[in-house]
């Protein structure tokens, strides 16, 4: 190999670590503590958006999960996530659950939304109370009244914490309805329909169960009295 040949293969050489030297460090910032810091630790976290991170209201809709066997903790996971989820902002329009086409629909959207997750909310309350309620109370559960009361007591907690959400689920729906489109959230729009033709009317069950719970208290009450338990 003569020297000119020589001379080119070096100068080819250092042309290529050049270029991928560059090429490495265009990925990285020199940062204090360390060398070099990724790129993508500069993303601010709130561009990492839903996938990541939970930010937005359907973010935390979408955390919400009902297994067929669930337990309270699940439940109550649940309330928790959903109630997060009413006090965050919408995503943008085009980062909704459904297609929005219109000012309009997003409005509707929203007002759909805030109904449907306070359905939500309202039925998991129900849930937790029923694992607390007393169907029945016979003869022989006198000597476990103390017991009983302090589990019907959680029940009818449950039960009137459920009472603002179904409230608040029926007055958005009624201000959905005002709005004469169909959004594409089907079976939440099919929801709202059944709460504005009184197909559920939960003010009337709850306090049904309400009222159950207090006749139980006073039947212990009286069986406790009258055996001196």
């Amino acid at each position: 190999m003569n020297v000119k040949k020589f001379l080119y293969l070096i100068l080819a050489i250092s042309a290529a670590a050049s270029a991928f030297g560059e090429d490495y460090e265009y990925q990285y910032f020199k940062n204090k503590g360390k060398k070099y810091t990724p790129f993508s630790d500069y993303i601010p976290k709130v561009r990492l958006h839903y996938k990541t991170v939970p930010h937005y209201l359907e973010d935390y809709y979408e955390l919400y999960g009902m297994k067929q066997y669930y337990n309270e903790n699940s439940l109550r996971k649940n309330i928790e996530r959903l109630k997060t989820a009413l006090e965050c902002k919408f995503r943008h329009p085009s980062e909704a659950i459904v297609r929005i086409d219109t000012e309009e629909e997003y409005l509707k959207y929203r007002k759909l939304m805030f109904m449907h997750i306070n359905m939500l909310i309202m039925r998991n309350h129900l849930s937790i109370a029923s694992r607390y309620d007393k169907q029945k109370i016979y003869f022989y559960n006198a000597e476990f009244a103390k017991e009983i009361n302090e589990s019907l007591d959680i029940a009818e907690k449950y039960y009137s914490e459920a009472v603002p959400y179904w409230e608040k689920a029926k007055k958005y729906a009624e201000e959905a309805s005002a709005i004469k489109i169909t959004t594409a959230l089907g079976f939440i729009e099919s929801e709202r329909y059944s709460i504005i033709h009184n197909e559920y009317d939960f003010a009337k069950i709850i306090d049904n169960y309400l009222r159950k719970v207090k006749e139980k208290k006073k039947k212990l009450s009286e069986m406790t009295a009258s055996r001196g338990v």
